[in-house]
């Protein structure tokens, strides 16, 4: 990988070694550089693949990484290993550019990931699987975590895509439905910061996520300002209303 400004952020595996890089990692890998050991959440997608989080920030700072450098990594070995060059500057290619913070995660529309999910381990958390979160963004929500003693279940974090927007499919993953009191079918209260709160019918599919009505989902996006690539932080608290089984509050990261 070539060092750039932003690399900070993000590192974004070149598109010569995409599929390959997508195979020989999970949802995170351990590398060890100059005998530390860093472990890094890996992002899989179609058209970007990259390492990133607090582990690949904690290599950045160690290394003191920046413009001229190339990082080699070696991950396909029993130990993965990542070796630091420096390099004359030149053009690189489109694939090998940072990953910015406005940078669509095309993945997250797929149908067969849409609503997916993976754990984040000790935060208390469910992400849609592929997420990768801006440092801005990461940071807001850290600084929001953990929820309050009203919250039940798990949090979810979720990037808006065009498959909630414009068809107002929103799932819930089962992860987090089965930990929240959902019925089979029913109504929720949905809000964005706990304020002005919509009613919006919802029913478990055959997989066990929730969806939500379709057109009041999208009718609650566009007057809330919910818009495609916005990333959420999305909590459920328990309803006293009988025609409410629950309360969803969404916060928006960025």
């Amino acid at each position: 990988m070539v060092a750039w400004e932003e690399f900070k952020n993000a590192g974004v595996v070149p598109c010569n070694e995409r599929a390959h890089f997508n195979n020989v990692t999970g949802e995170k890998v351990t590398f060890v550089s100059n005998q530390r050991a860093y472990t890094v959440k890996c992002y899989k997608g179609r058209i970007k693949s990259a390492m990133y989080g607090r582990g690949w920030r904690k290599f950045y700072e160690d290394n003191n990484l920046g413009k001229g450098q190339m990082v080699v990594f070696h991950l396909d070995e029993p130990s993965p290993t990542a070796s630091i060059l420096w390099f004359q500057v030149g053009n690189g290619s489109e694939d090998e550019q940072p990953m910015e913070e406005g940078d669509p995660i095309e993945d997250s529309d797929s149908g067969n990931e849409d609503g997916e999910a993976s754990s984040d381990d000790g935060e208390g958390i469910v992400r849609t699987r592929g997420l990768l979160l801006n440092e801005t963004e990461d940071a807001q929500l850290q600084g929001l975590l953990p929820l309050s003693d009203g919250f039940i279940g798990f949090a979810f974090v979720h990037r808006v895509t065009r498959t909630d927007i414009r068809l107002g499919m929103m799932k819930i993953p089962k992860k987090v439905a089965a930990a929240t009191p959902f019925e089979e079918q029913g109504v929720v209260g949905i809000s964005v910061d706990g304020r002005r709160f919509k009613k919006i019918s919802y029913k478990t599919t055959d997989d066990g996520r929730i969806v939500f009505g379709s057109k009041k989902w999208k009718n609650f996006a566009a007057s809330r300002g919910l818009k495609v690539n916005t990333a959420v932080l999305i909590g459920f608290k328990s309803s006293e209303r009988d025609d409410v089984h629950v309360l969803v509050i969404l916060k928006k990261l960025g």
